[in-house]
């Protein structure tokens, strides 16, 4: 009975999800191969097997998180957060550092971990809050609070990218829980507040202790001053090189492989096949092969909406809404990095982009999407 009940489940998946989830996957491992391709005879990384690998081991996690119920994964939710929240702690205290950031613990990045524990937590906090008491100001502190803790020490990594990713997900989470707006609104406020205080005094703090200028500074300065020296050399290099792959590409593209920007090493090689995959593509593929990447995108996000409208109960309507904010703001951070309508942040492209704890993340996310779907009835 037990087999039968969980091939009941299969059947019942959300196959549009499914099967964008593993276009991505599928063109994930070609342009990352083509990323670390540099010319015949030319020696090529094994990002692309790796990878092959991570997405192998994700679809063991994507079926287990899809099969058990979300209600028994969020009892849980206090105890993933603390668990993440520790291992956050340990990675400032014996992480590895890499490019002048500590974010790596036993070949693991924390802050994916940190997110989901995030999203599972907040979601189970107000689920368990009737509408009244979800309206009331203390809601929203208690909220910040959950977010506050990992957003800070994602940042002391420091991660820019990921801390923010926390921000668009919560508050998404609070507004379709029904919190008011005048207390989101109040809660933003005192947010941009913290931040324009708080950042220039961290770098203030890291220039001191370094000798450096903050790389974070740096790409926002290329960011917001264009014509800055920075633009050409330095901080804005990976940018200008991204904008000049992208827009030699064209509306069909040079050709699989054959991407000068990258053949010739004018794409960084170090950061192509995961911050700036999506400019390798842009390039071989051109506008035609960009959009039927945001197409895919575009079916998943258009899938975790209709998994939210369709949840059985709020708790999974608000994992489906946390996951699809979740999903968006990557994609659309990344992207808009390429093309310079975003400043760079380092924000991966789920499923897309090189890297083992990000690939686990991502399909633990969309498996959560898809527990959602699978359980939208009572059985």
């Amino acid at each position: 009975m037990k087999i039968k009940y969980y091939i009941d489940l299969v059947r019942r998946m959300d196959w549009l999800l499914f099967s964008a989830m593993v276009a991505l996957a599928v063109a994930s491992v070609l342009f990352i191969y083509s990323a670390s391709y540099h010319g015949p005879g030319q020696p090529i990384k094994n990002l692309y097997e790796m990878q092959t690998i991570w997405f192998a081991v994700g679809l063991l996690v994507y079926l287990a998180v899809s099969l058990v119920d979300y209600r028994l994964i969020c009892q849980w939710a206090t105890i993933w957060y603390v668990v993440a929240i520790g291992l956050l702690v340990l990675v400032l205290a014996t992480g590895r550092t890499i490019d002048g950031a500590r974010r790596w613990l036993f070949g693991i990045q924390p802050a994916e971990t940190a997110k989901l524990a995030t999203l599972l937590t907040v979601s189970y906090y107000l689920f368990h809050h009737t509408l009244q008491t979800r309206r009331e100001l203390k809601t929203v502190w208690v909220t910040v609070a959950m977010l506050g803790i990992p957003f800070v020490l994602i940042m002391l990594e420091p991660d820019l990218g990921s801390a923010l990713v926390l921000i668009p997900m919560c508050f998404a989470l609070m507004f379709v829980a029904g919190v008011r707006v005048k207390h989101l609104v109040l809660a933003a406020i005192l947010g941009i507040v913290l931040a324009g205080v708080g950042l220039p005094i961290m770098w203030k703090l890291k220039e001191k202790r370094t000798g450096h200028p903050s790389y974070q500074k740096n790409r926002l300065t290329v960011f917001f001053h264009p014509d800055d020296p920075l633009t050409l050399t330095g901080a804005g290099w990976n940018l200008n090189q991204s904008k000049i792959a992208v827009g030699s590409g064209g509306m069909t593209g040079k050709g699989y492989l054959q991407g000068t920007q990258n053949l010739l090493g004018y794409l960084p090689r170090h950061v192509t096949p995961d911050d700036f995959l999506f400019s390798v593509i842009a390039e071989e593929e051109g506008f035609a092969g960009s959009l039927v990447v945001i197409g895919l995108y575009a079916a998943l996000l258009f899938s975790g909406l209709r998994i939210a409208a369709n949840a059985r109960d709020r708790l999974g309507m608000l994992l489906a809404t946390g996951v699809v904010v979740m999903l968006f703001f990557h994609v659309f951070i990344n992207v808009g990095m390429t093309i310079g309508l975003m400043p760079v942040t380092g924000l991966p492209l789920p499923l897309l982009s090189y890297g083992g704890s990000f690939v686990l993340a991502s399909m633990t996310a969309l498996g959560l999407l898809q527990n959602v779907w699978i359980h939208r009835r009572i059985y």
